[in-house]
């Protein structure tokens, strides 16, 4: 009898060994691997949790009459959970072998209404007895549906998951080193829980091989559990410096698609550019560009598309081209942002679209025509005038819908006059305490260095925006242009 106790305390501290563990695993599932609650990880772990708490209750109040409608409850509990964390199991690797059913009914049916039959069947068991019964000691006598269904129902589960396994492992099919690991992980749960199993009897010498298996499955889980996370953690790495590469190339292909940041004119153009582009990932929205159009005209312009990275990136480079193709056939920006916008719309299922301001400076009547397509404004510096917003909006941005009117404005300029073309990133770069940096800073700083070289001018204002948003991560592409008339 003392040896008996002593067994049954062994038997549940190993058990809550086992259940702690599991919690642990949890806490470190949401805290380090940041895996959601309703991740296949997270319910495998909570429904084995589970598990184990309510057999650890069954186990405690079981043989009190008094407690007998609680014993009941955490029997119930115990075995629908249990079954619950089978169907979860086979839906897991049953999804990382591509081997689920398409359609949701068949999911639904195979997945759930075998637990809503067996919750059935428990709910009513204390009038049926086909689950359980109760006995006069109130220890509970197990019915045919429980000695005999439950095992099937979770022999089903966890069998089914290793036999798809094992057909495409044999039938050598096209399977992902991911898919194979998985593959033998799950050999090796199949292989561990049976043997945690006999040595807990062996141990303890427990006969009942269905209703004191959660410490096997808790420690088998923990086996299973721990290289899962540690091969997905591998491969999403391998993924990550694979999309890492694949970016870096991007970020390549864009920064060359760009003209030089520092170009050298023929004094036939009386002008001198000088840019700079600052993307907030690898690859960015904004763009600028220049291009001559004859021996005495030049066009120049900066744009901001909407969203971030790759698609963004992709659509500033359709909209760079588009752009340019159309202001080389036109001399009217109105008319270049008319046709270019007619054309970015065309197939824009993703409904991005850019702002933009366009300009074309003639050196030769010294006049510069510009258009601006909800784009943010620029500052012209004149030396009587000072340096003062261009605050003028022709049309929408680019891409929205088709047939925008758009209009062109033509201002005289003179040596000395300066612009400065730059996107929201600018102007909407924030601190810590979600101030925006603002146009009144930028007109300012512009103004206190407008002696200064193009070069040195970007780089002030880049530092300033740096500096005042310091502690705060940059949330936009931070692009500039400085223009001079020479």
């Amino acid at each position: 009898m003392v040896e008996q106790s002593l067994l049954d305390n062994v038997y549940r501290i190993l058990l809550l060994a086992g259940i702690a563990i599991l919690l642990i695993l949890l806490i470190n599932n949401f805290v380090i691997y940041r895996r959601k609650l309703k991740d296949h990880i997270s319910l495998l772990l909570i429904s084995c949790f589970i598990t184990g708490v309510f057999e650890i209750l069954w186990e405690y109040v079981e043989g009190n009459v008094e407690l007998g409608a609680l014993t009941y409850i955490f029997a119930f509990a115990y075995v629908i959970f249990f079954i619950i964390f089978a169907s979860i199991f086979s839906h897991f690797f049953l999804n990382a072998f591509n081997c689920l059913p398409k359609r949701k009914r068949i999911q639904v049916l195979i997945f759930i209404v075998p637990i809503a039959i067996y919750f059935v069947f428990c709910v009513t068991s204390p009038w049926t007895g086909l689950v359980f019964s109760f006995g006069e000691d109130g220890v509970l006598i197990e019915g045919d549906l429980f000695n005999i269904g439950f095992p099937i129902i979770i022999f089903a589960y966890l069998g089914s998951s290793l036999v798809v396994a094992l057909i495409n492992l044999i039938r050598n099919k096209s399977m992902s080193k991911l898919q194979k690991r998985i593959t033998f992980l799950l050999i090796g749960f199949v292989i561990i829980a049976p043997l945690f199993w006999l040595v807990q009897v062996l141990i303890l010498g427990i006969e009942s091989i269905y209703v004191d298996t959660s410490i096997s499955l808790a420690l088998s889980l923990i086996f299973l559990i721990s290289n899962l996370n540690a091969i997905l953690l591998v491969d999403s790495e391998t993924k990550y410096k694979e999309v890492e590469a694949d970016l870096k190339i991007a970020s390549n292909i864009q920064l060359s698609a760009l003209p030089p940041s520092n170009p050298k004119f023929d004094d036939k153009y009386g002008i001198a550019i000088r840019a700079s582009m600052d993307t907030a990932k690898e690859v960015g929205g904004d763009f600028y560009d220049y291009f001559p159009i004859d021996d005495k005209r030049i066009c120049f312009l900066a744009a901001d598309v909407s969203g971030k990275g790759t698609p963004a990136a992709l659509f500033m480079m359709t909209a760079k081209t588009v752009i340019k193709d159309h202001a080389l056939i036109y001399d009217d920006t109105a008319k270049i942002f008319q046709l270019a916008n007619n054309r970015l719309q065309e197939g824009n299922k993703a409904t991005m679209f850019a702002t933009s301001w366009i300009a074309i400076f003639d050196s030769e009547t010294m006049t510069l025509q510009y258009t601006n397509a909800g784009h943010t404004y620029p500052i012209f510096y004149h030396k009587d005038k000072g340096a003062q917003y261009i605050k003028k909006v022709d049309g929408l941005f680019l891409g929205v819908m088709r047939d925008i009117p758009y209009k062109s404005n033509t201002i005289s300029v003179e040596k000395g006059d300066r612009i400065l073309l730059y996107t929201d990133g600018v102007t909407e770069a924030h601190d810590v305490n979600n101030n925006l940096y603002g146009e009144e800073r930028l007109l300012k700083v512009f103004s206190e260095n407008i002696e200064k070289t193009e070069e040195e001018i970007i780089d002030i204002i880049f530092k300033d925006v740096m500096a005042f948003s310091t502690g705060a991560p940059q949330f936009d592409d931070i692009t500039m242009m400085v223009i001079t008339i020479k």
